[in-house]
C-alpha cells in the first residue's frame, strides 16, 4: 500500500501486526511511526511500551516482540538499520533472515512490529520478500505536485494559514522538496505573515531559504541578462554555503541544457514543456524569459562550453576557480 492508504486505514482503526516502511520520503515515514505511537500506546506509558532497535539480531527482535505490554493493549517495536533488508551482505544474514521470516506470522496480537527500512531496500533478500508479501508493506514515495500541495495545506491548517497553488510551486522551487526542511519553512512563513491568513509568492521570495539549485537559477538569470556583478555575488553565496566549484559547474551545465531543450520546444504547449523538462510552471515561466532572444545554436554552444570546462578541469588543464570564472565571463557575452 502507499502512505495515504496507510493513514486512512489507521484512522479507521485497522492496524497490522507487522509493517515494512520503506521509500525516500523520510519525513512522512517518521510521521507514520508517530501516528502508530499515538494510536496504539496509552498516554503516559509510551516509554514503557515502545522500543526502538538499531541493527538488532533476529533473536533480539523476537524477544522484544514476545514481551507483554504494561497496562496497555499494544507494544510498539520499531527496527531501524536492519542489514537483512539493506543492499550488501549482513552478519549472520542467512540464519537471521530465515528465523525472522518464519517468525513474522507468529507475532503476538499484543505487538506491532515495524521495520523502518529507510529509502531503499534490497527486494531480492529473503526477509524483504517476506515483508513485502504482507499487507503491512507501505511504500513512502516522493510526493508529486498535487500531493505536495495537499501536504502543505494540511501542515498549514493548524496554523490558520493557506497557500495557493502558485505559492506552493514557488516554495518547492525555492526551498526544495524535502519535507523536513519545508516544515520549518512553513512555520517561518506563518510567523512572517502575522495575522494575514494567505501566504503569497512574494512572501516566499522574500524570506524562504534558497537551495543551491535555486541560487544557480538566479545566477543564470543574471548571466543571461548580462548582470556580471549579481552573477558573481551569487557565486560567492554558493561557495560560502559550502558548494564546490565542480558541483556549481554541474548545476550550471544542467541549467543551460534545460534552456537548450526548451528552445527546441518552442511552439509546444506550456504543459508539454513543463512535463518534458520536469519543472513546475513557476520555473518554466522564468526559463522562457531566459531564452528570449536566444537561438538553439547559441544555447548549444553554451552547453558545449560548459562540457569543455568540465573536461579541462578533470584533465588538469585548468584550476577549478579559474575555469569556473572564465566560463561565467564567457556566458555573460551576448
Amino acid at each position: 500500500m502507499d502512505q495515504w492508504t496507510f493513514f486512512d486505514a489507521l484512522k479507521a482503526g485497522k492496524v497490522q501486526p507487522v509493517y515494512l516502511f520503506y521509500g525516500p520520503e523520510a519525513y512522512i515515514r517518521r510521521s507514520a511511526v508517530a501516528a502508530l505511537e499515538k494510536k496504539l500506546l496509552f498516554p503516559g506509558l509510551e516509554s514503557m511500551n515502545s522500543t526502538q532497535l538499531s541493527a538488532p539480531s533476529a533473536q533480539t527482535v523476537i524477544e522484544h516482540c514476545e514481551t507483554l505490554p504494561v497496562m496497555s493493549e499494544y507494544r510498539l517495536i520499531v527496527v531501524r538499520d536492519c542489514g537483512l533488508l539493506a543492499p550488501g551482505k549482513a552478519k549472520d544474514e542467512t540464519q537471521d533472515s530465515e528465523l525472522l521470516a518464519a517468525y513474522l506470522p507468529r507475532v503476538p496480537q499484543t505487538t506491532c512490529l515495524v521495520f523502518d527500512a529507510g529509502a531503499a531496500i534490497d527486494k531480492r533478500k529473503k526477509l524483504s520478500k517476506a515483508l513485502l508479501a504482507l499487507p503491512g508493506a507501505v511504500s513512502f514515495d516522493a510526493l508529486d505536485d498535487a500531493q505536495m500541495a495537499r501536504w502543505i495545506a494540511q501542515t498549514l491548517r493548524p496554523l490558520g494559514k493557506t497557500m495557493d497553488r502558485a505559492a506552493c510551486e514557488a516554495l518547492t522551487f525555492t526551498s526544495g522538496r524535502d519535507l523536513t526542511a519545508l516544515s520549518g519553512e512553513l512555520s517561518k512563513l506563518a510567523a512572517y505573515v502575522g495575522e494575514r491568513a494567505a501566504i503569497t509568492v512574494q512572501d516566499v521570495e522574500r524570506i524562504a531559504t534558497h537551495t543551491a539549485e535555486c541560487t544557480v537559477f538566479a545566477m543564470a538569470d543574471a548571466l543571461c541578462e548580462g548582470r556580471a556583478q549579481a552573477a558573481f555575488e551569487l557565486l560567492g553565496v554558493l561557495l560560502t554555503a559550502g558548494e564546490s566549484r565542480i558541483g556549481i559547474l554541474a548545476m550550471i551545465t544542467r541549467h543551460y541544457r534545460q534552456l537548450m531543450h526548451l528552445c527546441a520546444m518552442r511552439g509546444d504547449s506550456a504543459a508539454q514543456q513543463a512535463r518534458a523538462l520536469g519543472v513546475p510552471p513557476f520555473a518554466l515561466t522564468r526559463l522562457n524569459r531566459q531564452i528570449r532572444g536566444r537561438t538553439y545554436e547559441a544555447l548549444r554552444a553554451c552547453v558545449a562550453l560548459c562540457v569543455q570546462t568540465d573536461y579541462d578541469i578533470k584533465r588538469g588543464a585548468l584550476r577549478e576557480d579559474a575555469a569556473l570564472e572564465r566560463l561565467m565571463l564567457a556566458l555573460l557575452q551576448p
